[in-house]
């Protein structure tokens, strides 16, 4: 995956960040800070969500995840600026 709009505040801030946010996600019920994924959840992940991005929204002081087709991921950065109209 790359950043379809890496100029954008948001992106900016998550970039060095990301680790952090992993860290956050797998601290929460159940993971306990612990997550495993196999070779073949990678694998079905990838057959299931090929194409897909992750997109960031901030609103009051929230990040916002979630997955989009690459349609609507290169929508959302033209609407944010990230891509030429």
């Amino acid at each position: 995956m790359e950043e379809l709009n890496p100029n954008h505040p948001v992106t900016r801030t998550v970039h060095d960040h990301w680790h952090k946010i992993v860290a956050i996600l797998i601290s929460r019920p159940p993971y306990n800070g612990r997550a495993e994924i196999s070779e073949k959840e990678i694998q079905e992940w990838a057959d299931k969500y090929e194409g897909s991005a992750v997109v960031i929204k901030d609103a009051d002081h929230k990040l916002t995840l979630f997955l989009v087709d690459e349609k609507e991921a290169a929508r959302l950065a033209r609407e944010e600026g990230g891509l030429p109209a």
